[in-house]
């Protein structure tokens, strides 16, 4: 078992700590390549280093593009309801629209294991 850290924004926090969020999307890297089922991960919340969760991951996906994910809605966990047009441009603001043109996505799904 390994031991990941990553930042999340103050409202996947409350959405991870709500239940309504269970899976989180990356773009396909060095780090969360080597993730596998059974590592933890620390979620750390930006601006407040105190708001942490720890999760362990059940399951991994790894989708070509934006559009195999958005094709594989079963699994998305679109807890904000987005279309597609919206769900897109909401990768490309956290992540940047090239980056995201030119990744992999990957899926990390966990199930929390401490919180506040």
């Amino acid at each position: 078992m390994n031991n990941y850290e990553y930042k999340i924004y103050p409202d996947v926090y409350n959405d991870i700590i709500s239940g309504k969020k269970t899976i989180e999307y990356r773009l396909l890297n060095e780090k969360s390549n080597m993730i596998k089922t059974g590592d933890n991960i620390k979620f750390i919340v930006f601006n407040d280093e105190e708001k942490e969760i720890n999760v362990e991951v059940i399951n991994k996906y790894i989708y070509n593009n934006i559009n195999d994910l958005w094709n594989h809605k079963e699994v998305l966990n679109n807890t904000l309801d987005y279309n597609k047009e919206e769900f897109i441009k909401a990768f490309y603001d956290i992540f940047g629209e090239e980056k995201v043109k030119s990744s992999k996505i990957v899926g990390i799904e966990f199930e929390i294991i401490e919180g506040e």
